[in-house]
């Protein structure tokens, strides 16, 4: 989850107006525009913008352009944008473009580039689906280029013992207003699927080696000193791959859990030292 600086909506005007010049669009022209319009106005909030009914019915029409221009230049870059982490999850690619609001409900929006955000394949094609709020109005996807709660920390992630079979929770940071805790976690619960867990549970299987070959020395490794060597994994993973990344979520929760600290210290295990050959 990144903040990142939205598309001109001069060149999304500019765009659709072109496309209004040719056939059959031109009557739909001034519709469409203040439909592009709404969407700024409400920043894509799914519970202000509602779809647009153009008539004659062109939806699937609407919802093809992005088929057909998916190869344009422009939607080149937004899917090739150099970012830290992915916009919409954290993970660590992107290359992929994924609609804020799905274009099978939005058919206007498939082209309008302040509705189209990198991100990276999982986002696009897995959880999230074609889900774009939930059941109250401070459930919806935070949006990358209009929240600006994107840049800062967000989520940590929790490991739910037993710890030789932990699992891992991603939630909402503590001191967040209920508001932005209820955003986050709806957030947080259509975007993380199979892949995020993995990850987890990877770094959680490898860290206690990365601990004893970053401690100095053959004895154990103390619980305050893997504090500090997990302080410092964490620094890593904010410059390197963003606030809201997924290491940097895992780091944070492990932070703050002293018994999962301990887990991983004992699970350094102490070296021998090796005599030198005579």
């Amino acid at each position: 989850m990144i903040k990142i600086d939205a598309p001109l909506a001069a060149d999304d005007d500019a765009y659709l107006k072109k496309l209004c010049g040719q056939q059959p669009w031109p009557p739909h022209h001034v519709l469409w525009q203040m439909a592009y319009a709404n969407y700024r106005s409400h920043k894509g909030n799914p519970w202000q913008v509602a779809p647009t009914n153009f008539i004659p019915d062109v939806s699937a029409e609407q919802t093809d352009l992005y088929k057909s221009r998916s190869s344009s230049p422009w939607i080149v870059r937004i899917r090739h944008m150099q970012l830290q982490s992915c916009p919409m999850c954290g993970s660590s690619v992107t290359g992929s473009v994924d609609h804020y609001l799905p274009k099978e409900d939005f058919p206007e929006f498939s082209v309008m580039a302040a509705n189209l955000v990198p991100a990276c394949s999982h986002c696009n094609s897995g959880v999230k689906g074609r889900t774009f709020r939930g059941a109250t109005p401070n459930e919806r996807f935070l949006h990358p280029y209009f929240d600006t709660l994107a840049g800062k920390p967000l989520w940590l992630t929790r490991i739910i013992p037993p710890y030789q079979a932990a699992q891992f929770e991603p939630t909402p940071i503590p001191g967040l207003s209920a508001k932005n805790s209820e955003l986050v976690q709806f957030h947080l619960r259509h975007v993380l699927g199979p892949q995020f867990h993995r990850n987890a549970a990877n770094l959680w299987a490898t860290y206690p080696q990365h601990l004893r070959d970053e401690v100095e020395g053959t004895g154990p490794v103390s619980s305050p000193r893997a504090r500090k060597e997990i302080a410092r994994s964490l620094r890593r993973s904010i410059s390197t791959s963003g606030e809201n990344s997924w290491s940097a979520s895992f780091f944070r929760g492990l932070l703050e859990d002293e018994d999962a600290r301990k887990y991983l210290a004992s699970a350094a295990r102490p070296l021998k030292a090796t005599p030198l050959p005579p």
